[in-house]
């Protein structure tokens, strides 16, 4: 009798513990849905948001290792930890957590299975993707992310998630159009993801520009009407950006001095994704920019970005003195390229 109560007092503690880790799990997972920011929220409200978020992300994810280490969701917990830290660090521009090589550590000795495995190796590529969402990886290392991407295809075909990977090494490729071009027809193959597909769509018809006259007209916040047809003789610069995106900002700025380095023979124009026309406004005052900027608070519903096939910022472009778009890259190396459109070496 005693025996049996006390198996079933075991019994009914396991279960309860199962079904408080259930429901803390539960709540991780609820916190996926994010800090709910909009476009709308100023560039301040969007840093405390979402660094708001990943502490709370970070505090869930500790409370469940801590009270459910033999949990069979610890070793997603862990990865999901690692991906949390590295996410605050590129927020607050710090250096990554030392803490978080400990953490993949643990969770290569629990990918003890074949779809742990597959986890755990998609997990070290994301984060080698992620050191450089906020920066400008070097070339070698683009490549070489690239070849780690095809080795995890080649090991883990019909993953789903290699479609949407690849898809985002591409936009590491505008350098190279032949590898951005493989890369998204890969993609294109593989999803059956219809946000992916448009996406991918949108990529391609940026290619499609290369290499042509870009018809790009239309009228600047000050009411001057731009026509790149009325530049030829110019090497242009374009940026899409918004003043919601501290890349983008930053994305301009880069681009303005190396346009104004360059002489009279260049240009700059840019078309902004804003949703407000003061607060855009403000930023270019105060950037004291005086070029072409143009705004219809319609975002990426906008027609112009629509036509164009924009769906990121930023977005830089150069053209060549004849109008022709020879650059979906101008932030790469922009006085070389600049200085070479203009005819120097």
């Amino acid at each position: 009798m005693f025996r049996a109560l006390t198996a079933l007092l075991l019994f009914c503690s396991a279960n309860l513990l199962a079904g408080d880790a259930r429901e803390d799990w539960a709540e991780i997972i609820a916190l996926d849905a994010g800090p709910g920011v909009t476009e709308k929220n100023t560039a301040a409200e969007l840093y405390a948001q979402s660094l708001a978020h990943t502490e709370k992300q970070e505090k869930a994810l500790r409370a469940f290792l801590s009270a459910h280490a033999a949990d069979a969701n610890v070793f997603e917990a862990l990865l999901r930890l690692a991906r949390v830290l590295d996410l605050r660090s590129e927020l607050k521009a710090a250096p990554q957590s030392p803490e978080v090589i400990g953490l993949l550590e643990k969770a290569s000795q629990l990918a003890t299975t074949a779809s742990r495995q597959t986890e755990f190796e998609f997990a070290v590529l994301a984060r080698r993707m992620r050191k450089w969402r906020s920066a400008r990886p070097p070339i070698e290392e683009r490549r070489a992310v690239l070849d780690q991407a095809r080795q995890f295809e080649s090991g883990h075909p019909g993953d789903r998630r290699t479609a949407a990977l690849l898809a985002e090494i591409a936009s590491l490729f505008d350098f190279d159009p032949a590898t951005k071009e493989s890369l998204l027809l890969r993609a294109k193959k593989l999803t059956k993801d219809p946000e992916l597909t448009a996406q991918i769509a949108d990529d391609l018809s940026r290619l499609g520009f290369l290499g042509k006259p870009l018809p790009l007209r239309f009228t600047a916040l000050d009411g001057r009407h731009v026509d790149m047809k009325e530049w030829r003789g110019k090497v242009v610069g374009i940026v899409f950006f918004a003043t919601w995106s501290e890349p983008s900002k930053t994305a301009l700025l880069d681009l303005r001095r190396a346009i104004e380095a360059a002489g009279p023979g260049a240009e700059l124009a840019a078309i902004s994704l804003d949703a407000e026309r003061d607060s855009l406004e403000n930023f270019l005052r105060g950037k004291g920019i005086t070029y072409p900027v143009t705004w219809d608070g319609k975002g990426w519903d906008s027609p112009l970005m629509r036509a164009l096939g924009i769906n990121s910022v930023p977005t830089t472009w150069l053209l060549d003195k004849n109008g022709i778009l020879r650059s979906l890259d101008a932030l790469e190396d922009p006085d070389g390229q600049i200085r070479k459109l203009l005819g120097g070496k």
